[in-house]
């Protein structure tokens, strides 16, 4: 069992969690792209229907509000990547692919990114380019709780819809990484 450390506030604890598990995974993020998940984090963490919904539709009345309500695609985006992340069971639940939310969630945030609306605080481009990164990292925060961890057939299929090196290794441990394991950035 890893140690737990208990951060003065919950913003530092979010924070703590992100940062050991990049460490973990040996992924480097933007510090924009670390802050914007860290508290990403936070709005959705009292939330527990998170993916309980169809996302496909939730992109699409995002896509119809036009830029008056980009908090639709921005919560779709948040939300495909917590699925995939934090929650891999509940798509294990669907009849739809790792690569469905994944898809789903760089189109919210590249829609967002062309759509004039990343700034500073919110880098959309980045984080469409980095989600399966993103996914990686809070995978990895799961990483020691049995009932969150993919079997290494989900791990063998996320990895092949999506390139993730760490499904890589869920999958086949001790075997490394092929080299042509899919596009990680599309």
């Amino acid at each position: 069992m890893p140690k737990v450390h208990i951060e003065p506030t919950a913003t530092a604890q979010w924070h703590s969690l992100v940062q050991s598990a990049r460490h973990d995974c040996g992924a480097d993020l933007d510090e924009g792209v670390e802050a914007y998940l860290v508290f990403m984090l936070m709005r959705f963490a009292e939330r527990t229907l998170v993916g309980r919904h169809a996302l496909a539709l939730e992109f699409l009345q995002g896509l119809q509000a036009g830029g008056g309500r980009p908090e639709r695609l921005r919560d779709t985006g948040d939300e495909c990547l917590l699925v995939c992340g934090l929650f891999p069971q509940r798509v294990r639940r669907r009849p739809v692919p790792f690569r469905y939310y994944v898809d789903l969630g760089r189109g919210a945030y590249g829609t967002l990114a062309q759509a004039g609306a990343a700034t500073d605080a919110e880098p959309f481009a980045e984080l469409a380019t980095e989600f399966i990164t993103l996914m990686e990292i809070l995978q990895t925060m799961r990483a020691h709780d049995p009932e969150q961890q993919l079997s290494a057939l989900d791990a063998a299929e996320l990895a092949c819809e999506t390139g993730s090196q760490q499904a890589w290794k869920r999958a086949a441990p001790g075997r490394g990484t092929p080299v042509s394991g899919g596009n990680r950035h599309h």
